[in-house]
């Protein structure tokens, strides 16, 4: 299933492992960043409701910053 999340306008469609990835990151951050906590939050919602979840732009970019640090897919 894709998963739709919109960052400050610009459309960005995932597959619903990698957000789950990205979800658990930012959950494990949570404890040090109140950023990581509002997006892991977000991220679950993106997870269970079937609608575009809208991210501000701190989230937006703690995001970005999760995507940049996972490691390569193989055959990506």
């Amino acid at each position: 299933m894709a998963i739709e999340l919109d960052l400050n306008g610009r459309k960005l469609t995932l597959d619903e492992e990698v957000v789950r990835e990205l979800q658990a990151a930012a959950d494990a951050g949570a404890g040090t960043s109140s950023t990581l906590r509002d997006l892991a939050f977000m991220l679950d919602r993106a997870l269970t409701e079937e609608r575009p979840v809208s991210l501000q732009r701190a989230e937006a970019r703690a995001l970005e910053r999760l995507l940049a640090e996972r490691p390569p897919r193989p055959g990506a």
